[in-house]
């Protein structure tokens, strides 16, 4: 059996470890013939690339996006390490795809899924998309694993579009309780699962491989900001200073919302790291801050006392509630440094085993909905 894999796989490292792990599940349940099936230009510093995003976000906002990206050095030194870290690691269709092309998938493919990340988000991607699996023919597998729909509800005219979208699905699955809750009221029935992100569908030792023990010469706090803004870095500021730790921070990471004083924050900034190295820096780290869904994942994985501001825009914190109440620690969240002292201490070995839980369970999800006569 061949498996082609749709989802969003760069310039994001949440993004690019989850199709990784995906990747590494299908190879642990025994199917090694699966690749991810590329929907994108190989490089991503493309004059096309650059019309895509003018016509889905205007003139300003590709702007400010092509300057940081591509027009400030470091960070493309930083997308350099992403694409490197993509050739070496992920097994990548070598077609590139678009919405009018992608039905020739289906002479290359016996099973295709989709997911995870926010692919089925209607705020970030079309009902009728690739990310729908539409273009699959009927006798094809389809599968979805761990999509997430980003949204707390949906317009009569969403419903009957999605509905219709999956009817012909095998398995169909969410990676949000809530997500899992507002599917089912589509379909009418208890066909969607809950399942874990891919990130936590491996072990921890798929990730131990993959980063390192290499300690820093200095205890830090590593920060990961995606949307906050100057305030949430000066109470980190204060933090660090009453902890004497230094400030590991990596700057501009969603250039849309570029904090200027990214400029001056931290002690050590880091721009050019991989995939692994992001992994590398939670696993090393004595505290970590951030607004992440995946940084929360591995500060998780890797034990680490993290703490969470609630990142900015419509339905961005779903998935880290669904996070931390699927394993038992609600109270990551802050907004304040007087409410750190207030948090208690995560009790690891009671997120391990509820860590653990999931994954059999999600695992279980993907193996029959794998199979030929598997239908779940």
């Amino acid at each position: 059996m061949k498996i082609g894999v749709i989802t969003w796989w760069r310039n994001n490292y949440g993004s690019i470890l989850q199709a990784y792990a995906l990747q590494q599940a299908l190879k642990e349940l025994g199917y090694s013939d699966c690749e991810v099936i590329s929907q994108y230009d190989k490089n991503p510093a493309t004059v096309k690339n650059l019309f895509k995003k003018l016509g889905s976000l205007g003139l300003t906002s590709t702007i400010k996006i092509g300057f940081w990206k591509f027009g400030f050095s470091k960070m493309k030194n930083r997308t350099a390490a992403m694409m490197n870290f993509v050739n070496k690691h992920l097994q990548v269709s070598d077609v590139n795809y678009t919405e009018q092309t992608i039905q020739n998938a289906n002479n290359i493919y016996d099973t295709f899924i989709c997911g995870s990340d926010q692919i089925w988000n209607p705020t970030l991607t079309k009902l009728n998309s690739i990310y729908w699996l539409t273009f699959v023919k009927g006798e094809k597998r389809k599968i979805a694993y761990a999509p997430s729909i980003g949204v707390k509800s949906l317009i009569p005219e969403q419903k009957g579009i999605i509905q219709h979208n999956l009817s012909t699905f095998n398995a169909v699955s969410c990676r949000e309780i809530s997500g899992t809750r507002l599917l089912n009221g589509v379909l009418g029935n208890h066909k969607c699962k809950k399942v874990v992100d891919p990130t936590l569908l491996v072990k921890k030792q798929v990730w131990d491989m993959l980063s390192d023990t290499s300690k820093n010469e200095e205890k830090y706090i590593f920060v990961y900001f995606l949307r906050c803004g100057k305030e949430q870095r000066k109470i980190v500021e204060k933090f660090a200073q009453s902890k004497n730790l230094k400030i590991f921070s990596m700057p501009f990471l969603e250039p849309e919302f570029a904090e200027m004083y990214d400029l001056f924050f931290g002690d050590r900034k880091v721009w050019g790291a991989s995939p692994a190295d992001f992994i590398t820096y939670i696993r090393n780290a004595e505290y970590v801050f951030t607004d992440s869904f995946h940084a929360s994942v591995f500060s998780i994985i890797y034990h680490r006392d993290f703490y969470v501001f609630p990142k900015k825009g419509k339905a961005q914190m779903e998935r880290l509630l669904s996070l931390f109440h699927e394993n038992g620690i609600e109270d990551r969240i802050v907004n304040s440094i007087e409410e750190i002292s207030t948090k208690k201490t995560i009790d690891w070995d009671m997120v391990d085993q509820m860590v653990d839980s999931h994954r059999k369970d999600s695992q279980n999800y993907l193996r029959t909905a794998l199979e030929q006569d598997g239908e779940v």
